[in-house]
C-alpha cells in the first residue's frame, strides 16, 4: 500500500511537472526572451537576400525591412552574451551596403520653412525608399540602424565607399547628420495651419499624419546619440503639432492621437508615436491645457489588453503597433516602470526579482506566439521579416535614446535550476 501511495505521488508530481512545462501562458524567463531573440536572428538570417536586403512588400521597397533587420542585428550584437555564439557579421556588412546603395541625395539649399537646413554646408540631404511614396516611414526605420552601428561596429568617422555617389566618401556621421536634415527640410511649417510640426509619406508634403510623424521623431533620437546635431525648429514646430492631433474630449479615447486630425483613427500606435514625440521634443503638452504625456498613458493603458483589430486599430499581436508602444513607453517611462500602466494580463512564473510590468507583459506574449521557425506571424501590412525584427527588438530591450531616462544596465543571470542555462537579466532603472 505505501509502495502504490508514492507510485501516485510521483505520478502526481511528474503530471503536475509537465503540466506547468507545457502550458504556453507562463511569463517569459530571461532565458526564454534570449532563446526567442537567437531564434529570430537565426531566422532572419536565412531569408536574408543576396544583396543584403530584406523582402516587404508593402511599402514598395526593402529597405524599411532591411532597416528593422538590422537594427535587431546590431542591437544584439551590443549586449553581454553578444550574438550567442553565431557569427553575423557578413549580415550586417550586406544589410549596410544595401542601406548606403540605395540612399538618395536631395538639394535642400533653402528650401526649408525655417531657412537653411543644413548642418555642414553641404546643402545635401538623405534619405531611403526613394519613389516608394514612403520615404518619410521607411528613412525613420533605417536611420535608427544606420546610427546604432556608430556604438561600436563602426565608427561616425568611418569613411563609406559605395557605387551609390549620394554616400561614396561621406562618413558615416555625415550620413546620419544629412538625413537628419533632410527631415528638417521636409517638415511642414509656418504657413500649413494645422499641419504645422507635422510629417507625411513624403518631404514636404503639404500635409501631416499622426502616424508619420512618429517616424523622424524616433529617427532623430537615435541619430542624436550618434553623434547629430537636431534643428531647434524642428522641434519647436512639432509641439504644434502634437497639441493639434491629440484628442482631448472626454471618454474613452481622452488622451489618444489621431491620424490627420484629432478624434480620426484614434488608437495606440498613433498614442505611442506620440509619447516618442514627446521624448523628442522633451515637451510635455499637459503644460498647455492638453491630456499630453498623463493622458497619452491613460489611454494605452485603458487600451492595453486590446488585440489586433483593423489595419491600424489594436495592439498585442500588431507589430506596428507593438514596436510604437514600446518605444513611446521605453523613451518615457522606462522598461520598469509598474505605475502607469496597470491593465495587465494575468502574470505567470518569473525569474527572481523580475516584477510584472507592461514590458514583461509584452515579452510573455511574445516568447508565446513565436513560430517553431523562429518568426513571426505579424498582422495586416506588417509581417514577414519586418514583424520578426521590430519583436526582436522588443525583447531584447532595445534602447530607445532619451536623456530624460537613464540608460538600461544588463546583467548575467547564472543558473536557472532544472534547466541549467545561463539566462541574460535585464535590469531597469527609472
Amino acid at each position: 500500500m505505501k509502495k502504490f501511495r508514492e507510485f501516485i505521488t510521483l505520478s502526481l508530481f511528474f503530471f503536475a511537472a509537465f503540466t506547468y512545462l507545457a502550458t504556453p501562458t507562463w511569463a517569459a524567463t530571461e532565458a526564454q526572451k534570449q532563446t526567442a531573440i537567437d531564434g529570430g536572428l537565426a531566422y532572419l538570417a536565412s531569408i536574408q537576400n543576396a544583396d543584403g536586403s530584406w523582402n516587404y512588400a508593402y511599402d514598395g521597397s526593402r529597405a524599411s525591412a532591411t532597416g528593422a533587420a538590422l537594427l535587431a542585428f546590431t542591437e544584439q550584437k551590443y549586449k553581454p552574451l553578444g550574438w550567442n555564439g553565431a557569427d553575423y557579421s557578413s549580415v550586417v556588412t550586406k544589410a549596410t551596403q544595401y542601406l548606403l546603395n540605395n540612399a538618395h541625395a536631395y538639394d535642400i539649399s533653402g528650401g526649408a520653412w525655417f531657412g537653411n537646413s543644413s548642418k555642414d554646408g553641404s546643402n545635401q540631404g538623405l534619405s531611403f525608399g526613394y519613389g516608394t511614396g514612403e520615404e518619410t516611414y521607411i528613412t525613420g526605420i533605417v536611420l535608427p540602424a544606420l546610427s546604432r552601428l556608430t556604438a561600436g561596429i563602426v565608427t561616425p568617422g568611418t569613411v563609406i565607399s559605395s557605387p551609390n555617389a549620394a554616400v561614396n566618401g561621406l562618413t558615416y556621421g555625415q550620413v546620419i547628420q544629412r538625413t537628419v536634415d533632410m527631415f528638417a527640410w521636409g517638415q511642414n511649417g509656418g504657413t500649413n495651419q494645422w499641419y504645422d510640426g507635422g510629417w507625411r509619406y513624403t518631404p514636404k508634403q503639404a500635409s501631416a499624419d499622426g502616424s508619420t510623424t512618429q517616424w523622424p521623431a524616433i529617427g532623430t533620437l537615435f541619430a542624436q546619440a550618434a553623434g547629430a546635431t537636431a534643428w531647434s525648429q524642428t522641434k519647436t514646430e512639432l509641439v504644434k503639432w502634437m497639441k493639434y492631433d491629440q484628442y482631448a474630449a472626454a471618454g474613452f479615447y481622452n488622451g489618444a492621437s489621431g491620424y490627420d486630425q484629432p478624434g480620426y483613427i484614434p488608437n495606440a500606435s498613433k498614442t505611442g508615436g506620440f509619447l516618442v514625440e514627446v521624448a523628442f521634443t522633451g515637451h510635455d503638452t499637459a503644460l498647455d491645457g492638453m491630456p499630453g504625456k498623463a493622458g497619452a498613458l491613460a489611454f494605452l493603458n485603458r487600451d492595453w489588453q486590446e488585440g489586433a483589430n483593423g489595419t491600424w486599430d489594436g495592439n498585442f499581436g500588431h507589430p506596428y503597433a507593438m514596436w510604437s508602444v514600446y518605444k513611446g513607453l521605453a523613451s518615457t517611462i522606462g522598461l520598469s516602470d509598474d505605475t502607469f500602466i496597470t491593465n495587465l494580463h494575468a502574470p505567470g512564473v518569473m525569474d527572481p526579482g523580475d516584477e510584472w510590468n507592461w514590458w514583461e507583459d509584452y515579452c510573455e506574449y511574445l516568447v508565446d506566439t513565436q513560430s517553431g521557425n523562429g518568426s513571426w506571424d505579424g498582422y495586416s501590412y506588417w509581417y514577414g521579416p519586418m514583424a520578426t525584427a521590430w519583436y526582436i527588438n522588443i525583447l531584447n530591450a532595445t534602447e530607445i535614446p532619451n536623456n530624460n531616462v537613464p540608460e538600461p544596465t544588463t546583467l548575467l543571470l547564472l543558473g536557472l535550476g532544472l534547466v541549467g542555462l545561463t539566462g541574460l537579466k535585464r535590469t531597469f532603472h527609472s
